[in-house]
């Protein structure tokens, strides 16, 4: 890469919180979807989503910048195949992604030089709580929280019954399953199983699946041949993670299966910088990881597990499934102290 193109690319790249922020308010106004009969001018879609025209001018042509928009003669503006991606209710939708990076999550970045030089989780040093504390007083960005993550569940769903066949088993527990997305694509393929959704009471209150509500710290339904985290040792740093796993391993039978849906770290950052994207946004906003296969290997046999395999799923999802067997000698019978259980789509 030379001197010049090696410039541009760091100045494209620190400028990323400007086109973070444009993704926002393009996603807040809707204006994808305004688009969606054909190209506007900055007037026309001022008057519509209830907008300065000479503001929204500016941000629509950042917009175009970032190939975001079309920039037409006569002032009108059209949808590239990226903005595409800003509508509702389009395959592959990354709207509520981008509601959510550039609403709840952007602020916490503010602590991410503090949390590196001393520790912490750089959202609780700019909010001074936790982020499922901050969730839990402020209902309507929960709500939005719960939206963007079911549509990256179905998503990751969909490539998760496509990759394992969940038919060998009679019985499931779907461990901080959150709003059920994934319990109910794999009841859908598979219809011998008897799953059950398992998370916070409030989380699980008024789902139409079976359920049960609880701490994933203290007790889990028993005696399931098969247990499924998906997205949920990520949340959790190692000690609070091996606890959750500990759980389990008491729930489980030793003939049982434990599998984890989980993004798996790459040797190079390089090769997967999705995933390791996504261990950032773990960093900042709870304090968890994504993990290596070796990683996730010695936290299952600290926990009383062997990892069996890990099996890739389809390109877009970002997700393996890890397999994993109770080891022959159960190990830790304690109990930790009961923590606040989060469900599995964060």
């Amino acid at each position: 890469m030379g001197m010049t193109s090696a410039a541009s690319r760091l100045a494209r790249l620190a400028d990323g919180y400007v086109v973070t922020q444009l993704l926002w308010v393009a996603a807040e106004l809707r204006i994808a979807d305004a688009l969606a009969d054909g190209p506007r001018s900055a007037k026309e879609l001022a008057t519509q989503v209830g907008a300065d025209p000479d503001v929204l001018r500016r941000v629509l042509r950042g917009l175009a910048a970032e190939e975001v928009l079309d920039d037409l003669p006569g002032d009108r503006f059209g949808l590239t195949a990226t903005g595409e991606l800003l509508r509702d209710g389009v395959e592959g939708s990354q709207r509520g992604a981008v509601l959510a990076r550039g609403g709840l999550y952007y602020g916490a970045l503010a602590g991410l030089l503090d949390a590196v030089r001393d520790g912490g989780v750089p959202f609780e040093l700019v909010h001074g709580r936790t982020f499922f504390q901050h969730l839990d007083i402020h209902p309507a960005e929960s709500a939005r929280f719960q939206s963007s993550m079911a549509v990256r569940a179905a998503r990751e769903a969909a490539a998760v019954v496509e990759a394992y066949d969940f038919r060998r088993f009679r019985t499931l527990v779907d461990v901080g399953g959150g709003t059920g997305v994934l319990l109910a694509e794999i009841l859908r393929a598979a219809p011998p199983v008897s799953g059950v959704l398992f998370d916070r009471p409030e989380v699980v209150r008024g789902s139409q699946l079976p359920h049960v509500g609880g701490d994933f710290f203290a007790e889990v339904p028993a005696g399931a041949e098969a247990y499924v985290l998906s997205r949920v040792i990520h949340d959790w740093p190692g000690a609070e993670a091996v606890a959750i796993l500990r759980t389990v391993r008491r729930a489980i039978p030793d003939s049982g299966t434990l599998l984890l849906v989980e993004a798996v770290l790459p040797a190079r950052a390089s090769d997967d910088p999705a995933a390791v994207r996504m261990d950032v946004h773990m960093l900042t906003l709870l304090g968890g990881q994504e993990r290596t296969a070796d990683e996730f290997a010695a936290l299952l046999a600290a926990a009383g597990f062997r990892l069996d395999r890990v099996m890739p799923t389809g390109p877009r999802s970002g997700v393996h499934v890890l397999v994993a067997r109770p080891a022959e000698v159960p190990r830790h019978s304690d109990r930790p102290r009961s923590r606040a259980a989060s469900g599995g789509e964060s």
